[in-house]
């Protein structure tokens, strides 16, 4: 496995072109016959690290519910990071070769129906890195490291650009600006945490930035600066309290990059457009002294987050960064998000680094990889903090959601 190629799932690739003037048209297909889709349809979405490159897989379920372990012989393949979302009970999948998006419908029966093709060639050239629904008529692809394009996944039309914030520095300090994977939509407004990083993502700077988007208007306004690195994972909770975590690329970094800032999480309290002060804690802090990541919320006040327990792997002064990065000596901790009680959460053993708290309907479902991201357990959390194994799936599944 190319380890590098692992950890850079969340991290998204330099885009460096400047937008042209003009939009891109949509190749709309003439699918025939309309295919029925009433039942329940959840997508899983795995992917496979190689020298050579990445494939994307996309798995379909009728539900999530304990089974043997899934083979990506059932998916749907896609090339490189083919990033999946739903779209307007639209599958949205983006090419991992060239910058445009391809919709399906999938029928009751799983028949993939083409719906659609958008190519959005006219503002950059590179692989599309997301794409972010804001409205039933509107959803955000980003490009250009900090600025998005707009269109409506109803017609397929491009709108143009939203426009990158002013208050973003694409540099800072030698540093390139990247943009988190995560965001939260709430109350009409965008949130999207951007961060500093060195080409090798081994060095992170010592503040991330959101910047926010008024999605009724497509306006970027005034930035928050955020005295953490690597802002990347993004959580809300039953209050609409926002929080924003570093992925676990940061934590190489945090205990073997001379001077990187310890890792950190923020909060956006409900109702609010600042980052509360009082918010910000550092795992280390939680964690009796150990680097942590991935926040979030689970229901009930309560949140996991990854910590890497260093004590296992013997770390040495000449230790590489896919010691700690490939290492399978991570474990899950709960956190009272009231009273800021940490601990290891029980149920669950050491695994890799890189897991992820997914709300689905009413459920939490939870997905931590092996250490060398070969395949990657799924588990249901109640916030009362029991867990039920679900399935295993072959490769680093770190998507899921309810497509209808």
């Amino acid at each position: 496995m190319n380890k590098l190629g692992a950890m850079k799932w969340l991290r998204p690739w330099a885009i460096g072109l400047v937008a042209a003037a003009c939009s891109d048209e949509a190749t709309v297909i003439d699918a025939g016959p309309a295919e029925t889709y009433s039942q329940p349809l959840y997508v899983i979405q795995s992917l496979i690290f190689g020298d050579e490159g990445s494939t994307s897989y996309v798995l379909l379920r009728p539900e999530l519910a304990p089974e043997p372990t899934i083979s990506l012989s059932e998916g749907r393949e896609f090339p490189e990071y083919s990033p999946a979302d739903p779209v307007g009970g639209k599958l949205a999948v983006g090419n991992g070769e060239s910058p445009s998006l391809a919709f399906f419908s999938i029928s009751d029966g799983g028949t993939w129906t083409d719906e659609a093709t958008i190519s959005f060639s006219n503002f950059t050239s590179e692989r599309l890195a997301g794409n972010v629904p804001v409205a039933s008529d509107k959803a955000y692809v980003p490009f250009d490291g900090t600025n998005h394009a707009k269109y409506d996944p109803i017609s397929f039309t491009i709108g143009g650009e939203v426009g990158a914030p002013q208050d973003i520095p694409l540099s800072q300090g030698g540093l390139t600006a990247n943009r988190g994977f995560g965001q939260q939509l709430r109350d009409g407004r965008l949130f999207q945490p951007y961060y500093y990083a060195d080409a090798d993502f081994q060095s992170y700077g010592p503040d991330s930035r959101i910047g926010v988007i008024d999605t009724a208007t497509d306006t970027p306004g005034t930035s928050l600066s955020v005295p953490c690195p690597h802002l990347h994972i993004t959580t809300a909770d039953d209050d609409g309290n926002l929080y924003f975590s570093n992925g676990q690329g940061s934590i190489a970094a945090a205990l073997l990059t001379p001077g990187n800032a310890p890792n950190c999480f923020a909060r956006i309290n409900a109702g609010e457009t600042a980052v509360d002060p009082s918010s910000i804690m550092l795992f280390r802090d939680l964690a009796d002294g150990r680097e942590g990541s991935n926040l979030f919320y689970i229901g009930g006040g309560k949140a996991l987050f990854n910590v890497y327990h260093a004590e296992r792997d013997a770390l040495g002064p000449d230790a590489e960064f896919a010691a700690v990065d490939m290492s399978s000596s991570y474990h899950l901790w709960t956190l009272d998000l009231a009273t800021g009680q940490a601990a290891m959460l029980e149920g669950i053993d050491y695994a890799g680094g890189q897991f992820t708290a997914l709300r689905v309907d009413d459920r939490t479902i939870i997905t931590i990889p092996e250490g060398d991201y070969s395949s990657t357990a799924f588990y249901e959390i109640t916030p009362e903090l029991l867990v039920t194994p679900l399935f295993d799936v072959e490769g680093w599944a770190f998507k899921t959601f309810r497509l209808r």
